[in-house]
Formats: C-alpha cells, structure tokens, sequence
C-alpha cells in the first residue's frame, strides 16, 4: 500500500514513502489561486464510477506509450510539455494517465543528472522536475501543474495520511498532515497520490518490534531502528483509487472530498483496519470486526479474511511482540511457535492467536507473498493458561483445496475444530476420489506416538474412508490425514488437519456467556429436533466455533446428525438403485447403533438389492454371449415366427414401442445399433423400474406359446434372450 505504518522491514512492494506535509514544498501561486479554481470546478460529489469502469487497458497502453517518447529537455514550457502529453489522445483518462506515467519515468537520479544546458528559468519543465528530484517541490505540484496546462480539473487536498510515521492502533494521528490529488475525468472526481505513487521507502523502523513467529516457526528477532531508504517507481494502485478504499488510509480536513456517500468521522479512521493496497487489489474482505486493534478473550484472538472473487489464495502470517510499550517481557524460556493457527472455512479463513504472555503484539497477514493488512492486538489478562496448538500445518485446520487435490472430499466435519467427549469414539466421512492411500496420525504435545497410534484408524468402504478417532484422556489434539498415490510409491502428503479438543480442556472458562455465545447455544437447542441436515450441521459448527462446554446439547445434536445422515444415505442408494451404494449404506446402517430404528428402510434397501442382484444374474447368460451368436439371429432373412417373437417381446422389455418392431427388418436395424444404443449394453443397464404393465402383459401374451426347451431346440442364442425375458416377467408379476 501506498502508505507506511508497519514498523518491521518491508519490500520495494510492501512500503511507499509517506513523506508529510509535502504541500509544504508547492510554491504559493498553487495556494493562492487555489479557491478560485475550485470555484470554477464541478463541485466534489460521491464517485459512482469503479477504476475499472473508466480506464481500460487500452488507455494504458495509448497513454503509457505517449509518455515513453516524451523527453523533459525538448519543451520550453509546461504548456507545451501537457500538450506533448496528450495531444491527440481520444480522452482525459489517457490524458491524465499519460501525465502520471511520465512523472513516474523521470526517476529521481535521472532527473539530477540531467544538463540543464544553461536553462535559467525557473519555470522551465527541466528546472521544476529536477527541483520535484531535490524535494524542493512536490509532486502534487508537477501533477497539478501538468494537469491544469492540459485544461484537465485537479485540485490539491490536504488531510491526514497513514504513512510512514503510521503505527498500527494509533490513536493520535494529528501529525499525519499529507496532501494528494483529485482529477476530474469521466465526469466524476477521482484521487491519485503523487507521492505515494511515485516514491517508496524501503528499510523503516523503529526498532520496537520483536518477530515471534511465522508460519508456525518460532522466533525472536528484534527490529533494528533504521530512517529506511527512499526510491523511486510507479505504484498504479495510486491512480484512481476507489474513494471506497482511499478512505482507509487518507482522511481529508474537508470531509466532502472523501466522494462517500456515507463520510468517515475522524474516529472511523482511526479505528478502521490498516489494508494494504493488494487487499483491494485482490478483492479480500476481513469477515470479523473492520478495526485496527482486536483485544484478547480468555488469552485468545481472532482475526477472518476471506477473498471475494474464485481465485485461489494462499495466506502466510507473521506475529510480532513490542519489547517497547508492553508492560511485561516475552519469558525467555518460552519460545513462540504454535501460537497462531490458521483455520480454513469453505471460502475464508481465520487466524486464531494464543498469548503466552501478556503485552502488546501485532499480527500481519499475507495473501501469499504480498502484505494484506496488520492488526494491533492487546493482551492484558492472565495468560499463564495458554497452551501452544499441538502442531500449526501450513495448510491450516480444515479441509480445503488441497485436501481434494490429495484425493479427498469432506463429507462429515468442514470446518477444522472439533469439540469431542473422551467417552465417545468420533467418527468422520471422506469420499476418496483419487485412487490414493490414507495415513491418519494423531498427535498431542505430552504424549508419545506410540501411544497415540492406537487411538486412530481408519477403514474404506468403497469409496468412502471412515476415520474413527478415540481420544486416550482429555486434552487438545490434532489429527493428521495424509495421501499418497497408491501406484507412484511417493511419499505422503498432508492433505487435512483437524484440532480436536475434549471438554473444558486447556480454557479458563467464564461464569457466564456473551450474547453470541447464548445465541449459538440457543440455536443449537431449538435445532435438536431437526430433519434438516443442513440446518444442524450449521447450529453445530457455530456451536463449536466459539468452543462452548457441552452440557448435553451437543451430543444430543451429533447423535441426531448421525442418524440422520444413516437414513439420508439409505434412502439416496434406494432412489439411485446402485449396487455398491446400496451395500455401502446397509453395512453403515447396520453396525449402527440406530439399526433398530432404521429397520424399514434397511428391509427396503435389503430387497431392492436383492432384486438388482437377480436381475445382473438374469443378464449373465446374454452378456456371455459371443457376438457371433447375435449376428447368426440377425441375419436371419425369414425367421420362424419364434425367432421373430422372441426379440420382439426382447425389445418390448427393453422399451420400444410396439410401431418400431413391427417388421423382422426393424428388429434388425435396433440389432445393429451400437453405443448406448446397442443390445448388450441395454441389457446390462435393464432396470425393472421402467418397465410398466403393459410392457409386461404384451411379453408375456408374444411369448406364451413357447417354452425354453422347444426353442432351444431351434437356437441356444434365442433360448438365452427367451429365458431373460421369462425371468423378467415373473419377477415383475411376483
């Protein structure tokens, strides 16, 4: 972003200088006929138009060539330099982009080392862009100038801006004096921060700030103070930046040049979270509070950002500790890794952060390499409690992307925190759907592995993996699911995490519950009764989120949602009428604890099984048939009436109408037909539910002069497509 705060180290990319007070360094003929100006311009109402609405990629690409072939020592003026700019480009976005990328081309040290051959007036292009170099003048003042010449409205505004000397959750931002731009184009008002654009420091620090931890590794490396280093380029994300964003980090004195439909008071500035440029660049969103500073409950934060476009993201994190104004020291003795957790839920994720200490911390998160935001974070209890998470894994608790990618799809638990009873064996559900191994680890901080193996297992039912999980006492634990491909002979790769924790384990619990505490148990309670699967999977997810006791309402829920989803796979395998599914569901069914309540639909599953299993069988004969056998009765040229009969009453089961098979010769082109279309294969996908009465009794009144032995007398391939449809007719008529 284009403004400083962050007092740690940053890239070319993460830091934009933030000079203030750079409308100190614009001569008073900008100031003097300032108002008047305004007065002449369209006054400043709320933008409706995005970026991306006004300035297309052609307008880069016209206007950033235009500025390319421009050279500040041709042009005697600054009329003649704007004309230069944008003659001749269809319109003012490009104009005013044209000026902006030509500024941004001088680069300081090549300005300074520009001969001025002689030049000695001080309005010259040459002169003031060496001056806007020495930091005599400011860029605001080149832009406006360059802008103003090319009849182009833009006006200085003076404000506050979070910039270098900006730390996150400063409460006093009265020294923060800065001042941009706005330029009218495309018929509305629109800001670009020469400054911020133009220039970068690199380096900064105050030396406050100790780095703890990242990515679950622990550390402790303190900042060096530094001023940092300034340098120049060109940051885009300054021109035109959406008035919706710009609010975050620059607060204007005169609050009608926000262009907010709905201002900012001074106080939501200060208060709002510190985003950086790729966090709107990139379409993110916090989904808890939007405040700079989150303070500590029960020695725990946390912190959710999600991103709003189908994008992939990966996110990375570093938590730091301020030896300078917290009021105790990190013990030398603790070394913070696995303090932060990341937390994966469908689209979004969640930080949680432990504090083994009390003190002042800040937390920044990264949308892989760029920096999103940071979050001052208080914490001012006794956290002697506070353990570590037992392992902190790179893709986070819950399933995600990665977890299909290794081959498996959450079917049961999809979120990453589990709350489970030590009495209770905890089971959850995958479908495989890569041909993979699975290993399952569980791991906790004071046990031994040995140990813990006993406690974890898992089986697969088909396609299905079930993982049964028996905590040995109470505690926090994680649970480790793991992939590899089962012909490749590579090595496994974590494909899901879970945090499992026992009742009242590792927490000081309150005395009482806030109201979103209530509200989810209340939830929870008046769901226990549900058919909805959906709605109980939710009340127990936003039960466990914010990690309550279990006084029985939760267990009550989870026995609920396993028998329901018993019953729910029992009945989608008798409504698919598939084999395998079927005996998938029977077998979970039944080794059950719900079996005598699901007795009815596990008798219906039983038949319809039954029944699918006698039909595969009544299809044997034909499948095994040789191909020569099918041709041999399909080219027949006048075939004895049986023969006829037969395949007609054959292709009446199958569904055709009575018109299509009233010749020999149409029996013999549905004979040809291959694909979906052809015999074998009809037979082999022959289900009973499509055949209806009618179908029955035409069969069976075509095929009643005959019996089996007569015909196979005639043709054993006749004989085997009679049997098949004599099968079929009794047991429709059982």
């Amino acid at each position: 972003m284009g403004c400083g705060g962050s007092k740690s180290t940053k890239t070319n990319d993460e830091k934009q200088n933030e000079e203030e007070e750079d409308y100190l360094r614009e001569p008073e003929t900008i100031s003097d006929d300032l108002e008047d100006i305004i007065a002449g311009y369209p006054p400043p109402k709320p933008s409706l138009k995005k970026k991306k609405h006004i300035f297309t990629e052609q307008d880069k690409n016209s206007a950033d060539a235009r500025a390319e072939q421009i050279k500040v020592e041709d042009y005697q003026t600054m009329d003649d330099l704007a004309h230069a700019l944008t003659d001749g480009l269809t319109n003012d976005v490009q104009k005013v982009r044209a000026i902006f990328t030509w500024i941004g081309l001088q680069g300081s040290s090549e300005i300074k080392s520009k001969k001025d051959n002689g030049i000695q007036d001080v309005t010259s292009p040459l002169i003031i862009v060496r001056q806007v170099a020495q930091r005599k003048l400011s860029y605001n003042f080149l832009f406006i100038s360059l802008c103003r010449a090319a009849k182009i409205p833009c006006v200085r505004i003076r404000g506050l801006g979070k910039s270098v000397s900006y730390e996150v959750g400063d409460k006093d931002v009265d020294n923060l004096n800065n001042s941009w731009t706005a330029v009218f184009v495309a018929g509305e008002w629109h800001f670009v921060f020469p400054l911020w654009a133009f220039s970068a420091v690199v380096g900064h620090s105050e030396g406050n700030w100790t780095l703890v931890e990242t990515q679950g590794k622990g550390a402790r490396k303190k900042e060096e103070k530094s001023s940092g280093l300034t340098i120049s380029h060109i940051n885009d994300y300054y021109f035109l930046t959406g008035a919706e964003d710009f609010i975050y980090v620059c607060y204007p004195h005169d609050k009608k040049w926000q262009l907010l439909a709905q201002p900012f008071t001074k106080q939501d500035f200060i208060d709002i979270a510190y985003c950086r440029p790729d966090y709107f660049k990139n379409h993110y969103k916090i989904t808890t509070p939007t405040k700079c500073i989150y303070s500590s409950v029960r020695g725990v934060c946390e912190i959710g950002i999600k991103k709003l476009d189908k994008g992939e993201s990966s996110y990375a994190y570093k938590l730091y500790f301020n030896h300078a104004i917290s009021n105790t020291t990190l013990p030398s003795e603790i070394q913070l890794e696995r303090y932060v957790a990341i937390f994966n839920e469908e689209h979004s994720m969640r930080f949680r952060v432990r504090f083994p200490s009390a003190g002042i911390y800040k937390m920044e998160i990264y949308g892989g390499r760029p920096l999103l935001c940071v979050f001052k974070l208080e914490c001012n209890e006794d956290v002697n409690y506070v353990k570590p998470f037992p392992c902190n894994p790179k893709s986070g608790f819950g399933p995600n992307s990665l977890t299909e990618e290794a081959g498996l799809k959450a079917q049961s638990h999809k979120t990453g925190f589990i709350n489970i009873k030590q009495t209770k064996n905890f089971n959850m559900i995958f479908n495989i759907t890569k041909n993979v191994l699975v290993q399952t680890v569980l791991i906790h901080d004071n046990m031994e592995q040995e140990t813990l193996t006993k406690h974890v297992n898992h089986k697969r039912k088909g396609q299905k993996l079930d993982i049964n999980v028996n905590l040995p006492q109470k505690g926090e634990y994680a649970l480790q699911i793991n992939t590899k491909d089962k012909d490749s002979g590579g090595s496994f790769v974590n494909a899901c995490n879970y945090l499992l924790t026992s009742e009242n384990i590792n927490k000081k619990r309150k005395p009482y519950e806030n109201a979103v505490e209530k509200r989810a148990r209340k939830a929870l309670q008046q769901n226990a009764h549900s058919n909805d699967i959906e709605t109980l999977q939710k009340a127990l997810d936003d039960f466990d989120k914010v990690d309550l006791e279990d006084k029985g309402d939760r267990h009550k829920v989870e026995e609920r949602l396993t028998y329901l989803n018993l019953r729910k796979e029992l009945k989608d395998a008798i409504a698919r009428r598939h084999g395998e599914k079927l005996k998938e569901a029977i077998e979970n069914a039944k080794s059950s604890e719900y079996e005598a309540n699901l007795k009815s639909l596990i008798e219906e599953a039983e038949d319809l099984l039954g029944q699918l299993q006698r039909l595969k069988g009544f299809a044997h004969d034909i499948l095994k048939m040789q191909q020569t056998t099918i041709s041999e009765i399909h080219n027949y040229k006048r075939p004895k009436p049986m023969a006829y009969d037969v395949m007609k009453a054959t292709y009446v089961l199958l569904g055709e109408e009575e018109r299509r098979v009233q010749e020999w010769e149409q029996i013999q082109t549905l004979m040809r037909r291959t694909g979906k279309e052809g015999l074998l294969r009809r037979i082999r996908q022959f289900d009973i539910v499509h055949v209806t009465e009618n179908m029955i009794n035409h069969s069976s009144q075509i095929l009643r002069p005959y019996d089996e032995e007569r015909i196979r007398v005639s043709s054993a391939g006749l004989a085997t497509f009679y049997k098949w449809a004599m099968n079929i007719i009794e047991e429709m008529t059982k």
